[in-house]
């Protein structure tokens, strides 16, 4: 018989044990039942913004809901994203649109969660406004991808005139305040650890509080709402081709709910997916930061000095795409690190980057971006050259000539041609295309880069949010992988997610809002177990 002082000790034992190898207390007998700290009906893990909108629902449902937060104030990605779900205008066209991304990348999908996603996002903006009828919800951009089928319906959304300076703020305040409402405990600085299960059927959660173990009783299901794993570098290693990738969104999503779902024997799905646009790591700040360009006069290239891309049509959440490619021969990935070359015009009119972006490293750790660039010049983080050649050799590039070469080309073709004859990148936005980001797209696309000095910064990948994890039904139960669902056991938000390789913008909140809620909703209904 496993007493709870083995079941403690156990506990304490594997606290250490490598990723991967997280394993789920069994209860095989009625005498093997932990002593329970803490009981209730649901029992959601995480604090973002599927784990609130789960525990919103489940209370809703008149169920009993406790929340346990791994940090000391939750949030989560939300918190630090743009604040931006999509509301389609209509539900075909959204269904058209969605399910040429899955199919263009080969991604796997389910019609059922689709059309379920596509039904709810009409009435997101509805649901929101429920919840803070203050504010007002406006459109802040449309689709990533607009030569798909479909792409005109999709309207990027977000609330104003509500407490929060920036937009993740505002919207996961919408969401706290709510949970705070309904009078839902949320325990923070309780990080969940391990499942307790009787055969397959989930009965509550190990979780470590005040350095102790702590277990608490679900009666009814467990919500997982713990985010991905983009601050895991072993699981990034694990499942996402290309390294070394930086992290965007909460140091906190490091896998943990995946562990534990995979304790359960879940089936996985979209592991090698995530959203992640180019960025820039700065000494001594632990997240990325995103690079977003306003100026035309730059380019990317590679170790070697060479263009790979329309910079100004690949989309913004989707470009670790772009310097995804390994070389076979050398055995590198010679686009990770990629560099961003300027001329001076570009530092000129401005910081490179703005502080009132989104991200972990501006929005949490306080960085903020000089004015001038001249601290980040004096850093090195921009690399600073009287002309290319200098520039080149600076950057490590093997045959300096290559890099003069490939802006010889760039400025020739802008300045004879008024087109990039290599990428095809126009000297402005098409001005029929509609803004993917109202406000912030610029209508100058391209300008030679001529002026010096020169300039570059080094780029690689920065990770908002994996899409991977547990696969799910339309009723947000983690399926086993035969199609068959785990008892009681439930998951949603950017943990198994819905999205497979590309990814639409602001579909993230979108997603974790819909299934936080189907997940909370049908958990509620459950009877308990016994």
């Amino acid at each position: 018989m496993t007493t709870r002082r083995q079941l403690i000790k156990t506990s304490l034992s594997l606290a250490a044990v490598p990723i991967g190898m997280s394993v789920a207390i069994e209860v095989a007998h009625a005498e093997d039942m932990p002593q329970w700290d803490k009981e209730t009906d649901v029992l959601v893990l995480g604090y973002g913004n599927a784990g609130s909108n789960a525990a919103i629902a489940a209370a809703d449902a008149g169920a009993k809901v406790l929340i346990l937060e791994k940090t000391a104030a939750g949030g989560g990605n939300v918190s630090v994203s743009s604040g931006g779900f999509v509301v389609p205008t209509n539900k075909e066209d959204y269904y058209k649109f969605q399910k040429a991304l899955y199919e263009l990348s080969r991604s796997e999908w389910d019609k059922d969660l689709l059309d379920l996603f596509c039904e709810e996002s009409l009435h997101l903006g509805d649901y929101v406004s429920s919840l803070a009828p203050e504010g007002k919800i406006s459109v802040y951009g449309h689709a990533g991808y607009q030569n798909l089928p479909g792409a005109d319906c999709v309207n990027k959304m977000s609330m104003r005139n509500v407490p929060g300076a920036k937009g993740g703020d505002r919207l996961f305040g919408i969401f706290d305040r709510a949970v705070k409402a309904r009078n839902i405990p949320v325990l923070v600085n309780c990080p969940a650890r391990r499942l307790v299960r009787r055969g397959n059927e989930v009965l509550g959660v190990e979780a470590i509080y005040k350095g102790k173990p702590y277990f608490v009783k679900a009666n009814k299901a467990v919500v997982i709402c713990t985010g991905g794993f983009q601050s895991n570098p072993e699981l990034m290693a694990r499942y996402i081709y290309g390294n070394p990738m930086a992290y965007l969104g909460s140091p906190a999503h490091t896998g943990d709910g995946l562990l534990m779902a995979q304790s359960m024997g879940c089936d996985l799905w979209h592991m090698n997916s995530v959203s992640a646009p180019l960025g820039i790591q700065v000494p001594g700040v632990k997240a990325g930061i995103a690079m977003v360009t306003r100026q035309p006069a730059f380019i990317w290239v590679d170790q070697d000095g060479k263009r790979f891309v329309n910079e100004k049509k690949l989309d913004y959440h989707c470009s670790w795409m772009a310097v995804n490619n390994f070389d076979a021969i050398n055995h590198r990935y010679p686009r990770i690190p990629c560099y961003m070359i300027m001329d001076s015009s570009y530092l000129k009119a401005g910081p490179l980057i703005s502080n009132g972006g989104s991200g972990w490293a501006i929005n949490r750790e306080g960085y903020k971006w000089s004015k001038d660039n001249q601290k980040e010049i004096d850093s090195g983080v921009i690399i600073k050259a009287d002309t290319v050649e200098e520039l080149a050799k600076k950057l490590g590039i093997a045959d300096p000539a290559v890099l003069v070469a490939t802006v010889k080309r760039w400025n020739s073709d802008l300045r004879e041609k008024g087109i990039d004859t290599e990428y095809g990148r126009t000297l402005t936005a098409d001005p029929n295309m509609k803004a993917v980001f109202v406000g912030r797209d610029v209508k100058s696309w391209s300008a030679p880069i001529e002026e010096g000095p020169f300039y570059a910064v080094k780029l690689v990948p920065v990770t908002y949010h994996t899409m991977g994890g547990p696969k799910k039904s339309v009723k947000a139960e983690v399926l086993d992988p035969f199609g068959e669902p785990i008892p009681r056991l439930y998951v949603a938000g950017e943990l198994g997610s819905t999205w497979g390789l590309t990814y639409q913008g602001a579909c993230a909140n979108a997603d974790a809002m819909v299934f936080g809620r189907v997940a909370g909703k049908n958990a509620a209904a459950l009877e308990n177990w016994k």
